[in-house]
């Protein structure tokens, strides 16, 4: 099975501090990934509640996976893996945070395996697709937070 692997970049007019602190919320997270619900399933024993070992449970229909967060550098990055369901293996995405003129920098990287032929591209395309669509929202949000 062939392996996806999706880059995603986003500037948004925002402090990397209220960008980075979007985005290791859980459910601003899921909020993203429309037409997903994010379910938060455990936070981490840290001060960080979206920080290592934390969990989320992302639906899409009757598509259910957990998500646990692995590796978490306060303003510079985060990383998951699906840990439970789904219709993918070794799925991990990567979230950088980048301080750049006017604002912040996101680089975020996805990678899987599909258990099923012919699905990973499916998959992927919706993956983009839908955050294409989610980004928007939070790069509103965020450039009014920082107005």
């Amino acid at each position: 099975m062939a392996q996806q692997n999706i880059k995603l970049q986003q500037f948004f007019a925002a402090p990397r501090s209220v960008v980075f602190r979007y985005f290791s919320d859980h459910e601003h997270f899921g909020r993203l990934w429309w037409p997903a619900r994010c379910k938060v399933l455990k936070l981490a024993a840290s001060n960080e509640p979206g920080g290592v070992g934390s969990v989320r449970e992302m639906r899409i229909g009757t598509i259910r996976f957990q998500e646990t967060i692995t590796a978490f550098e306060p303003e510079r990055s985060i990383e998951y893996r699906v840990t439970q369901g789904g219709p993918f293996k070794n799925h991990v995405g990567r979230m950088h945070f980048s301080e750049v003129p006017g604002g912040t920098q996101l680089d975020y990287s996805i990678e899987f395996d599909s258990r099923w032929p012919m699905v990973g591209n499916f998959v992927a395309g919706v993956l983009h697709t839908a955050w294409l669509r989610g980004v928007s929202g939070a790069v509103d949000r965020l450039a009014s937070r920082s107005a």
